[in-house]
């Protein structure tokens, strides 16, 4: 390589780098930011709403230094602050007015809706929550019983706050969670419907401090065209969870035929299937549940190692608890609901994409009617060795 060329190639390669060299031209101080952990929207009255935004105390600050205006609950390191407006955006202009630094979505956990507001809708909340670039989609949202600012009020005793409470219980799984994103796509599904977590007050046992408690999961929020129908119990939702394969971590209980106790038995590992079908004019749906699972506690009189007919029995007996809940979950959304909560509509439109777009604007007359059979199988794959109840 001559001279003159290899000059010229160094000379562009240290040009190339110099745009790398000029900084974060975009860059925000953690010190010009007021940290939201958690927001609540609550209806305020006919055409006003209240936002609620939990702010993060950083280290040696206090919540009247960081504050415009008059802050409520929270817990050591978060306070809440309010604002109302005719919609979010509206609110939260009123909201940063009450603070000396820039109110940051960035941290916020959870998303919290009042059920009054979820009785009136949605769709321009969420338009703002996934138009603006701040709010992130994967926050987990929930529907609260009563206001849903009172819920951020509350002080937590085990995590720093009370939206991290809510955010450790959906990560767990023990019901049924939803992101924003997710929220969004059950919206815009074939059957318009969601599903979302109910949040109740719990009090702290023996305390007499109102503001003490946590916000907990009691049940499913059920949503159509993005308003609040209805809201289903723990025994339901459970139901739902089989249906949808959303079920985890759970521990279902008997009592055996003919035999004094109960025997609990650990999910280790559920697969559940929709198969719509479509025959002779007919509309029907096979819900196929495989789970395998561990026994945990016997207190019956039944050795289950040493008999393979009582093994059989208990299984058999676990499958019809199952299938009881699932036709319990499916009745509700038929009659009680009116909503297609298990997105039927979708795995019709997957397998039968022209007959779908033919009796689309028809599916509302067609759920209640749809046929729906269930079938689970479940196999206890550690039964254990040692049975406590097992007589002389």
């Amino acid at each position: 390589m001559k001279p003159w060329m290899r000059y010229f190639c160094l000379t562009l390669v240290v040009l190339l780098f110099f745009p790398l060299l000029a900084g974060c031209w975009d860059r925000k101080e953690i010190n010009d930011l007021a940290l939201v952990t958690g927001v609540a929207i609550d209806k305020a009255s006919d055409n006003l709403i209240e936002v609620s935004v939990q702010i993060f105390i950083p280290q040696g600050s206090t919540q009247s230094s960081q504050s415009g205006g008059e802050a409520t609950g929270g817990s050591g390191t978060t306070f809440v602050q309010s604002a109302q407006g005719v919609n979010i955006a509206d609110a939260l202009a009123q909201l940063q007015m009450k603070f000396s630094r820039k109110i940051f979505w960035g941290h916020s956990e959870v998303y919290l809706f009042g059920a009054e507001k979820v009785e009136q809708g949605l769709k321009d909340d969420l338009d703002f929550l996934m138009r603006d670039s701040e709010p992130r989609e994967r926050a987990f949202t929930f529907v609260t019983k009563g206001k849903a600012r009172e819920v951020l009020e509350k002080h937590s005793i085990l995590e720093r706050n009370t939206s991290e409470v809510l955010r450790e219980m959906a990560v767990n799984k023990t019901s049924i969670n939803s992101s924003m994103a997710h929220l969004m796509e059950m919206l815009e599904d074939e059957s318009k419907a969601a599903l979302l977590p109910w949040v109740e007050l719990l009090k702290t046992p023996g305390e007499v401090d109102p503001s003490k408690g946590i916000g907990y999961i009691n049940g499913t929020a059920i949503l159509h065209n993005d308003k609040l129908v209805g809201v289903a119990d723990n025994r339901i939702t459970r139901g739902i969870l089989w249906a949808v394969d959303e079920m985890n971590n759970a521990i279902i209980t008997i009592r055996p035929e003919h035999s004094k106790g109960t025997i609990s038995v650990q999910l280790l590992r559920n697969r559940s299937k929709i198969i719509p079908m479509y025959k002779n004019g007919e509309w029907s749906i096979r819900i196929d549940v495989n789970c395998k699972n561990q026994l945990i506690q016997n207190t019956t009189e039944t050795n289950i190692d040493q008999s393979i007919d009582s093994l059989e029995n208990i299984e058999k007996q676990l499958e019809e608890n199952i299938e009881e809940r699932i036709h319990l979950a499916i009745h509700e959304a038929k009659t009680k609901y009116k909503a297609d909560i298990f997105n039927f509509a979708g795995a019709f439109h997957r397998k039968y994409p022209v007959l779908w777009k033919k009796h689309e604007k028809d599916w509302d007359t067609i759920f209640p009617e749809l046929k729906v059979t269930v079938n689970a199988q479940a196999d206890i794959l550690r039964p254990g060795m040692f049975n406590t109840q097992q007589k002389q």
